[in-house]
């Protein structure tokens, strides 16, 4: 459910940063607990090395990306065992 929602956001995107995207938990750096917990996960935050795609240089092809940026991260609890209350809570 979540894979698909995330192809939904990337084919109706409007702009360079109107989607979401997977990002592999070694693209984080500092990662550190907030201590703070969601109705369906645990908080925290990170520094993302890469970053969100910024700019399209349309004569190369190629999206720049404009990082490092701080974010946050919600890691999920019981994913395996998705509903709709857990997609909603997650996004």
């Amino acid at each position: 459910m979540i894979d698909e929602f995330i192809q939904y956001t990337q084919l109706n995107a409007n702009d360079s940063t109107d989607f979401l995207e997977w990002i592999e938990f070694d693209q984080f750096d500092l990662v550190e607990n907030t201590n703070k917990r969601g109705a369906f996960s645990s908080i925290y935050s990170a520094i993302w090395m890469e970053g969100p795609t910024w700019n399209l240089d349309e004569e190369a092809e190629v999206w720049t990306r404009n990082g490092p940026i701080k974010v946050i991260l919600k890691r999920l609890d019981n994913s395996q065992n998705i509903n709709q209350d857990f997609v909603n809570q997650i996004l």
